[in-house]
């Protein structure tokens, strides 16, 4: 079990971004059974931090705090007037959307209704008698009249 402790310049529980890497990079080279762990209680950390930072440096989590702090995260004034007329456009497409779907919900009870009534007035209405072939219309009896 040949590994290189990485220095410290201090005793406190923090790690600088060089020395987290140097230390995963350490870490890597750990191949025998049981190496990984002694590394670690050398170093004087927890395996489970270890297996932390290796998920940091794996996601890009892991970077140094100089180069997180030149992106800023907050809102300039041009963002913010962005952001205030996205919400308010957002706020205004929400209302719209409820109200078609509301006229797309009475225009379907429409359709169906309509339907229904068709089809209770087709099974009500009796059926006409065709004229008689070679017989006028005008000839045809009607009901409630007597024929000639």
């Amino acid at each position: 079990m040949d590994f290189v402790v990485p220095s410290r310049v201090s005793n406190r529980k923090h790690f600088t971004l060089a020395q987290k890497h140097a230390i995963l990079e350490e870490y890597d080279k750990c191949l025998e059974h049981g190496s990984r762990i002694a590394f670690s209680r050398a170093v004087g950390i927890t395996d489970g931090t270890i297996r932390l930072w290796f998920r940091q440096r794996e996601t890009g989590e892991l970077r140094s705090r100089s180069a997180a702090g030149s992106e800023d995260g907050r809102l300039n004034a041009g963002d913010k007037e962005q952001l205030r007329r996205v919400l308010k456009e957002n706020e205004i497409l929400k209302a719209k959307l409820a109200r078609s779907e509301a006229a797309v919900d009475i225009l379907g009870k429409a359709s169906a209704l309509l339907d229904a009534m068709a089809k209770s007035a087709a099974a009500a209405d009796p059926k006409l008698q065709e004229p008689e072939p070679g017989r006028p219309e005008w000839l045809t009896p009607k009901h409630g009249k007597p024929s000639p």
